[in-house]
């Protein structure tokens, strides 16, 4: 069953800076204004979420994201089109702005659970705990909020959302709040409450938080849903789309592939198997043929866990030549038991950012193995002794 079901919704801006032109689009509705002066930021959008579901929203500024969790957090309306919640609803949509600046955060924290329906006497522990979860220092408890750093503040306003005993849950880009032990933590408590059944859906411009921690993903694209499934494929059209302003094109067997000439790439190889010490090779056969500068051509190789993380990286330094060439990369490997991807690029170095010639998501694949048992995502070497 569905928790959030949104069907057709559209959602206009007015572009006018005339007080009484936005008065009455207001009164009468911003669909009754003309092209000129308003801006579909949603378009016909139609989206469900299934309970215990993480979505992560991707797209670049201005496509429609923050609008689509405001109209789920009911802060506005759709101007036409139905959004059915079944469950209640807590968000983080900008930071401190559900604090009141001229109270303390112990007083905020408990007029918000107060608010959320918590019996009063929880409410004094669940404040204290959700203090110590945003590490603020026991001397600001107490001091308005007014006084707050902005990471303070972000840092309560995230762990008084996590605290909330709600169905469904929205973050717009709160997941990079803190240092990284603190995201760490954050990233730990968000994953217990999938597990629990909760749905969430949040914001970011990281497609690897996406890959990491979601289970779905969905990229809004002017205001439209351009795709939405699989994380690995819809990230990776996301970052061809970003990386080659939109050219892009997806060959059977690979994850992705995309870049500014096409079949540079001619061949990826690397043993099927490869043991946890022993040396691993891959080797890329290209064609430099198209390139006008030599000098910031190169060829990267990435090995990707199931998630599409970038475990580890490996770049050529030395100048390709014109014509074909094939880079070598020779390695110990050190990568825990599993299946990998292999991804190549042939870099245009000269860009910023970096932009590809041809890049492959998925040219090859790797199994790491052991004979004994392995903890971790790597096997470093390391020398012990008991003293």
């Amino acid at each position: 069953m569905n928790i959030i079901e949104l069907s057709n919704v559209n959602k206009y801006y007015i572009r006018s800076q005339n007080p009484a032109r936005r008065f009455s689009a207001a009164v009468r509705g911003a669909s009754s204004v003309s092209e000129p002066l308003r801006f579909h930021a949603l378009k016909d959008l139609s989206f469900e979420a299934r309970k215990g579901e993480c979505v992560g929203i991707i797209g670049k500024n201005g496509s429609g994201k923050s609008t689509l969790l405001r109209i789920l957090a009911g802060i506005t309306a759709p101007d036409s089109g139905v959004c059915a919640l079944r469950g209640s609803v807590s968000a983080m949509l900008e930071p401190g702005a559900e604090f009141n600046p001229e109270y303390s955060g112990m007083r905020n924290i408990c007029l918000s659970a107060e608010l959320g329906g918590l019996e009063r006497n929880k409410i004094r522990a669940a404040a204290e705990e959700i203090m110590e979860f945003a590490e603020i220092p026991a001397e600001f408890r107490n001091m308005p909020v007014k006084t707050y750093s902005a990471g303070m503040l972000m840092r309560l306003g995230f762990a008084v959302m996590l605290r909330a005993e709600s169905d469904i849950i929205l973050v717009d880009e709160a997941l990079g709040v803190g240092d990284i032990r603190f995201q760490a933590k954050c990233f730990r408590k968000f994953v217990s409450l999938r597990e629990s059944g909760r749905t969430i859906l949040f914001v970011t411009h990281d497609p690897d938080a996406v890959r990491r921690f979601c289970t779905r993903a969905v990229w809004l694209d002017g205001g439209e849903i351009r795709a939405d499934g699989d994380v690995a494929d819809v990230t990776s059209a996301y970052m061809a789309f970003c990386v080659q302003d939109g050219r892009g094109e997806n060959q059977s067997g690979f994850i992705n592939r995309y870049g500014t000439q096409p079949g540079s790439i001619l061949e990826v190889r690397c043993g099927r198997v490869c043991r946890i010490g022993e040396k691993c090779r891959i080797e890329v056969r290209f064609n430099a043929s198209g390139v006008t500068d030599l000098d910031t051509a190169g060829i990267a190789v990435s090995i990707k866990d199931r998630y599409g993380l970038d475990l580890c990286v490996f770049r050529t330094e030395e100048k390709p030549r014109y014509g074909c060439n094939t880079a070598v990369f020779e390695f110990e490997n050190r990568l825990a038991p599993g299946e990998y991807a292999v991804a190549a690029g042939f870099e245009n170095r000269g860009t910023v950012p970096i932009s590809y010639y041809e890049y492959i998501e998925g040219a090859a694949k790797l199994r790491s193995e052991s004979d004994k048992e392995v903890f971790g995502l790597v096997s470093l070497p390391c020398e012990t002794e008991i003293r």
